[in-house]
């Protein structure tokens, strides 16, 4: 009789410790998820807009490339040349760019003799229209001296 006494309390005690070991409930488990899809959410836009960031950053860096090479270009040309140049430019970098088109533009500045020379690029991204332009200014003696 005390050794049923005592296999039954082993028997009692082993149950009331695989209740508490049992595992997670239903309501933990869909907690858990959707806390798991908001962050992964969360994550994943902040990647899908960095990318987009870069994107921006990469036609940028091209479209300023592009207008530095032509004014470079402009630098080395004569005064009288610069005022008879194309409203347009090219460049192979353009490729890159959705729709892409050079502008220059030359117009009267303070004196007679100073013109300002806006250099620009004009493209597509997404949509919308993306524009990235300098603006110096030439002379006689050329671009930036008085």
């Amino acid at each position: 009789m005390i050794l049923l006494k005592l296999v039954g309390k082993r028997e009692r005690s082993g149950v009331k410790k695989r209740e508490k070991e049992a595992g997670f409930t239903l309501v933990e488990v869909l907690i858990t998820i959707l806390l798991f899809t908001v962050v992964l959410t969360a994550i994943l836009s902040c990647f899908i807009q960095g990318f987009d960031i870069l994107m921006r950053m990469k036609q940028l860096t091209i479209a300023t490339q592009s207008i530095q090479k032509e004014l470079e270009l402009i630098r080395n040309m004569h005064y009288n040349d610069i005022l008879t140049m194309d409203s347009s430019f090219t460049n192979d970098s353009f490729s890159y760019l959705e729709n892409s088109s050079g502008i220059i533009n030359l117009e009267d500045s303070v004196g007679a003799e100073i013109k300002k020379l806006t250099v620009s690029v004009a493209w597509m991204y997404r949509g919308r229209q993306m524009r990235k332009e300098v603006v110096t200014y030439v002379t006689k003696k050329g671009i930036n001296k008085k």
